[in-house]
C-alpha cells in the first residue's frame, strides 16, 4: 500500500512537472489547442469533398485522377515544411544543445550553417518526392505527365517563400524559445485553404477569393500543373510572376525579424535558454 501511494505521489509529481513546462511556453500551448480544432475542421471539409462522388469536378483541371491529386498535395507539403525549417530547425537544435551563443559569436553568418542545413534536407525532400513520384507512376499506374523544369520553377520561388517566412518564425522563436506562430500559420493555410487534400472550388466564392492569394495555393496549383499536364514555365508564367511578388517581401520581411528577435533575445540575456 505504502508503495502504491509513493508510486502515485511520484507519478502526480511528474504531471506537475510537465504541466508547469508546457504553461511557461504559452505559444506553444495555444498553437497546439488551435491545432486540434484546424484537424477537425479539415477532415470536415475533406469528407464534404469525398461526398461529391466519382467525378470529383474540382480535380478535373489536373487530369482527374483522385490519387494524383492527393499525392501531388502530400509532396508538396513536404516542400513547404522544408522551407520552414530551413532555419528554425537548425536554429531549435542549437538551442536544446546550448550551442546557439557559441554559433552566433563565430566569424561566419548564421545564416551559412542554416542554409547548409536547409539544403541537405531539401536534397533529401527531392529524392523522396521523386522515389515516391516514380512509384506511384510506373508500379501504380497513377498518371503523371510531369514537366521537370516548371516543377523546379515553381518548387524554387515557393522555398524563397517559405525560407522567408521561416526566417521570420527564427525570430519569434528566438523570444519564444517555443512556438512557431509564423511556421504554424504559413501549414494551417497550406493544409486548410490551398487544396492539398481537397480543391479550393468546395469553398464559397469569397473564401475562394482568399485562398487564391495564398501564395501556398498558387505554387500548389503550379506543381500540379506541371505534374499532370506537362505545364512549363511558359505556361505557369503567370503563377511565376505572382510567387516571385511573394518571394521579395517575404525574405525582407524574414531577415529583419530575424534580427530583431536576436536584437530582443541578446537584450534580455535569453540567447542560451531553450
Amino acid at each position: 500500500m505504502t508503495w502504491t501511494l509513493t508510486l502515485a505521489r511520484q507519478f502526480g509529481a511528474h504531471l506537475l512537472r510537465l504541466y508547469w513546462e508546457q504553461r511557461s511556453y504559452r505559444t506553444s500551448l495555444a498553437l497546439g489547442a488551435l491545432s486540434s480544432t484546424v484537424a477537425l475542421v479539415q477532415f470536415f471539409l475533406m469528407g464534404h469533398f469525398l461526398q461529391q462522388g466519382n467525378t470529383f469536378e474540382g480535380i478535373q483541371l489536373y487530369g482527374g485522377n483522385i490519387v494524383s491529386f492527393l499525392l501531388t498535395g502530400s509532396v508538396f507539403t513536404g516542400f513547404v515544411v522544408v522551407g520552414l525549417n530551413a532555419f528554425s530547425g537548425y536554429l531549435q537544435e542549437e538551442q536544446a544543445t546550448g550551442t546557439l551563443e557559441s554559433v552566433l559569436v563565430m566569424p561566419t553568418s548564421v545564416i551559412r550553417p542554416m542554409l547548409f542545413s536547409g539544403g541537405a534536407a531539401l536534397i533529401g525532400t527531392a529524392l523522396g518526392s521523386l522515389a515516391m513520384v516514380a512509384m506511384f507512376g510506373i508500379m501504380l499506374d497513377v498518371p503523371f505527365d510531369p514537366d521537370p523544369i516548371g516543377v523546379v520553377s515553381v518548387l524554387g520561388l515557393l522555398i524563397l517563400v517559405t525560407g522567408g517566412l521561416g526566417l521570420a518564425g527564427c525570430g519569434v522563436l528566438l523570444v519564444t524559445k517555443r512556438g512557431d506562430p509564423v511556421k504554424w500559420a504559413v501549414i494551417t493555410a497550406t493544409t486548410l485553404l490551398s487544396g492539398v487534400m481537397y480543391p479550393v472550388t468546395i469553398f464559397p466564392e469569397w473564401l475562394q477569393s482568399v485562398a487564391g492569394v495564398l501564395p501556398t495555393t498558387i505554387a500548389l496549383d503550379g506543381v500540379r500543373l506541371a505534374l499532370t499536364r506537362a505545364a512549363s514555365p511558359a505556361d505557369l508564367f503567370p503563377a511565376l510572376i505572382r510567387l516571385a511578388a511573394w518571394a521579395i517581401p517575404a525574405l525582407l520581411v524574414g531577415l529583419w525579424t530575424m534580427r530583431t528577435g536576436m536584437r530582443v533575445a541578446r537584450r534580455r540575456g535569453s540567447l542560451g535558454e531553450f
